[in-house]
């Protein structure tokens, strides 16, 4: 295998595990504060496909809604709703969308 291929692989390598220990270090944090910073990090690192047992494993457990797992900050929004975020279930038990905001139904 030419040494080029070797370090493009170690390359990505390396990123996926930064990127992994990042997800773990802001979970850890979300789930000890409760903070809207913490979990926004998680909603944009967190890539879509993921496995709702890593979702729960991250953030601990959701109000799960059977379609989507809600996790909430200890703040409100602008039109007095809950801020939090979503973790929509796609068909296959995947999370498919997720979000991060006011959250009025």
């Amino acid at each position: 295998m030419p040494r080029s291929t070797l370090l493009a692989l170690f390359t990505a390598l390396l990123l996926t595990s930064c990127a992994t220990h990042r997800l773990e270090k802001y979970g850890a944090h979300y789930r000890q504060h409760q903070d809207r910073e913490s979990l926004q990090k998680v909603v944009d690192l967190l890539p879509i496909g993921a496995d709702t047992a890593r979702v729960k494993q991250l953030l601990g457990e959701p109000i799960d809604f059977g379609f989507d797992y809600r996790y909430l900050v200890n703040a409100t929004g602008s039109n007095g709703c809950p801020v939090g975020a979503v973790f929509h279930i796609g068909e296959l038990g995947k999370i498919d969308q997720q979000w991060l905001g006011e959250i009025c139904e």
